[in-house]
């Protein structure tokens, strides 16, 4: 029974499109939760901490926060990061 059988060829672009789903993927969403050090972190440990910190809020000002969180967990964000908030007023 020969189900799962492909050629190499195939094999490499299923590899290749299950890491960019995986990996690259996972790292894209700390890049825009504003998880600087962790998603630097992610390339020094090939992408598992990438995985383990994905739950984590965004800061309150990355993309990710202001184009997916509602008001509830925006104000969570704030709660969480109020150094970022003050940084922010700061630059102002």
């Amino acid at each position: 029974m020969e189900l799962f059988a492909v050629s190499t060829g195939v094999a490499i672009a299923y590899g290749i499109g299950l890491w960019v789903v995986l990996i690259i993927g996972a790292g894209n969403s700390h890049g825009c939760k504003g998880q600087w050090p962790l998603f630097d972190a992610g390339f020094n440990t090939v992408g598992f901490v990438w995985w383990f910190a994905a739950v984590r809020l965004a800061r309150p000002e990355s993309w990710w926060a202001r184009h997916l969180y509602g008001p509830r967990k925006l104000a969570r964000a704030e709660a969480r990061y109020p150094e970022s908030l003050d940084e922010e007023e700061e630059r102002e």
